[in-house]
């Protein structure tokens, strides 16, 4: 019991000291320390060992998307390809749609194989000149850039190039197309909550009075005035680099194995063609200095929080508090939704819950006899719901990114990323209900 304890004020001491602003890095370190006192565990291999594995492993794993990512939305927005991108969206759409292109960029920039990380770099740019024109609150960027890319393009969409559409394969023998009717409904199920329930924020904010604010750090193109349109590159210039990062990542991901291999190429490819296209309008050598060293800022944030998890399913009571959640006595596919959940929460990890749940339990979901097809969409469905949690990896870049404070923002995020992709769920379990697969 003290362990759990300990799991628990673990927890609420880096949600708190990250409400409170603190560094990621050593929020998680004094969040370590009180597990490890309450756990029993021995500090030095618990920190050198269990933490700065976990740390070493995703900074070793992530760390040329971060900096490429980082790289590629500095480009982007130093060349002034992010404000033609925006100008033309505007001038096309109208500002009152700008809710509807965020979340259609961003899911088709996930579902192209981009991970949720570089995607967040790469639309910050664009959606700061969109949320200027519209005077949108910057506190709103985190949700509506993570959104789609964690939540539906990660789990509900057969198809889809991610982890959690990967681990339930390896058990069942299933593809990643796996359900296709009941994860192409639930994904626009959960696409249509997440425009409603932006659109009525925006419309909340402004009657509260709150506008746009940049960050003190940020040059953004005012779309409204001239001087500064003027020189900006012509629009085919502006949308060559996603193009070729969308169509490279696709294509290569065809032959090269694992996915990130194929990123990484397209990135390097995409940010080489937006140096070559625009090297005229920009200092190259000043936005991938500045882009890599944002990029590398980030990892180490994100990092930070992998090395907590690491070291939190390290501890003996982890082990104990998932074996029991995962031997409750209740509807197979029902303790699937609740014991992925609760590991993800623990975890703030979408991939380490599933992973865990397919780990330990594999053998038994597999022996009710449950269609393999339902098991894996339910099963991925549900680890984009509590894995939302103020210190996911996610969450906290997302803010970094944006230049928010998590106390402005996650409100929003929490109801995005977690409350409608539960919602989602429950559409999900109603589908297979009904017969649906």
């Amino acid at each position: 019991m003290l362990g759990v304890i300990g799991i628990l004020l673990g927890i609420a001491t880096l949600i708190f000291l990250t409400w409170k602003g603190w560094h990621m890095g050593l929020a998680t370190i004094a969040a370590a320390f009180v597990v490890i006192l309450f756990n029993g565990m021995d500090i030095w291999p618990a920190i050198s060992e269990s933490y700065a594995t976990a740390f070493k492993d995703f900074a070793g794993s992530w760390f040329l998307l971060f900096a490429l990512g980082a790289i590629f939305g500095k480009v982007m927005d130093e060349s002034g390809a992010a404000a033609t991108i925006s100008n033309f969206i505007v001038s096309k759409l109208g500002k009152k749609r700008i809710v509807l292109v965020v979340l259609v960029t961003t899911a088709i920039l996930a579902y192209g194989g981009i991970s949720v990380f570089v995607i967040m770099f790469t639309m910050y740019p664009i959606c700061m000149a969109l949320f200027k024109d519209a005077d949108i609150p910057r506190k709103l960027f985190p949700a509506m850039s993570i959104c789609m890319a964690g939540t539906t393009c990660m789990t509900f969409l057969p198809g889809a190039p991610s982890v959690p559409n990967l681990v339930p394969t390896e058990a069942l023998g299933t593809t990643i197309y796996a359900a296709p009717v009941i994860g192409i409904l639930g994904g626009v199920f959960v696409f249509i909550l997440d425009y409603l329930f932006f659109t009525k924020m925006i419309k909340v904010c402004a009657a509260k009075g709150e506008h746009f604010a940049a960050a003190a750090d940020d040059v953004i193109f005012d779309l409204n005035d001239p001087k500064q349109t003027q020189n900006l590159p012509p629009v085919w210039k502006a949308f060559a680099p996603i193009v070729v990062l969308i169509v490279a990542a696709f294509v290569l991901m065809q032959f090269l194995t694992p996915s990130n291999y194929a990123v990484v190429a397209a990135m390097t490819l995409a940010c080489l063609v937006g140096v070559v296209l625009m090297h005229d309008k920009f200092s190259a050598k000043k936005a991938v200095g500045v882009g890599f060293s944002n990029g590398f800022n980030s990892l180490v944030v994100t990092s930070s929080i992998m090395g907590f998890g690491g070291l939190v399913t390290a501890s003996p009571t982890f082990t104990k508090v998932t074996e029991w959640i995962l031997g409750l006595d209740m509807d197979p596919i029902l303790l699937a939704c609740v014991g992925i959940n609760v590991i993800c929460a623990i975890t703030g990890s979408a991939s380490g819950g599933i992973t865990i749940f397919w780990n330990t339990l594999a053998d038994y979901m597999i022996s009710t006899g449950i269609n393999s097809q339902i098991l894996h969409r339910i099963t991925c469905i549900a680890c984009s719901g509590l894995d939302a949690m103020p210190y996911s990896s996610g969450i906290v870049l997302a803010n970094e990114v944006g230049k928010t404070q998590l106390k402005d923002s996650y409100v929003y995020m929490f109801i995005s990323n977690a409350v409608i992709p539960l919602i989602g769920l429950v559409f999900a379990i109603i589908l297979y209900n009904i017969g649906l697969c």
